[in-house]
């Protein structure tokens, strides 16, 4: 099964945030613990690391515009699972 990479919280007051930048595109091979994007808030801005190793996919979370925290930004295929297009 996919890994979801939704945006963290990294504030408690924290509801939503921005992703300033994508280190990663679309169908790149990511190892765990590689920085995937950055994030911005109100207070701080933060690096995010990959959950999994893998093929980056579905990369829904847009530069610049407000994502609720938990939403999903993308997903990690293991290099084994099949790839199928989110619908959303």
């Amino acid at each position: 099964m996919p890994t979801e990479v939704i945006l963290p919280k990294v504030d408690m007051d924290m509801a939503t945030g921005q992703i300033s930048r994508w280190f990663a595109e679309e169908g790149a091979h990511v190892k765990k613990g590689d920085v995937l994007f950055e994030i911005e808030t109100d207070k701080a801005a933060m690096e995010i690391d990959a959950p999994a190793s893998g093929t980056l996919r579905n990369v829904t979370g847009k530069e610049r515009v407000d994502i609720p925290v938990g939403e999903p930004v993308a997903w990690i295929y293991a290099d084994d699972e099949v790839y199928e297009a989110k619908q959303g």
